[in-house]
């Protein structure tokens, strides 16, 4: 039988499979390879507040559990560019959204 970590990681699995933008390969901060053909979920012009102004932006969202170890220097590389993590958007435990930046 199924726990329950076990069943929310299909729930989001099957989140992932139906609204993804594609996979990426996820890099530490010296460009090694921690995981492969990590699904991602892609917005772009995304509103960030920061030092009084409003930027746009791009974030990534992925399962948490593909970024393990976390570097929060980290970067992602997804249809040829690479996109390093400016900063966590949202954290929930299981999915996390990052701002990404080329």
């Amino acid at each position: 039988m199924a726990g329950f970590g076990d069943c929310i990681a299909a729930l989001d699995d099957a989140v992932m499979d139906s609204l993804s933008d594609g996979t990426a390969m996820y890099l530490n901060r010296t460009g090694q390879v921690l995981a492969e053909n990590v699904p991602v979920i892609v917005e772009k012009d995304v509103e960030r507040f920061s030092e009084g102004a409003v930027d746009r932006v791009r974030t990534h969202e992925v399962q948490k559990r593909y970024l393990q170890p976390f570097d929060r220097q980290g970067a992602f590389v997804m249809d040829g560019k690479t996109w390093h993590i400016d900063g966590i958007e949202r954290d929930d435990g299981h999915m996390i959204i990052l701002y990404v930046v080329p």
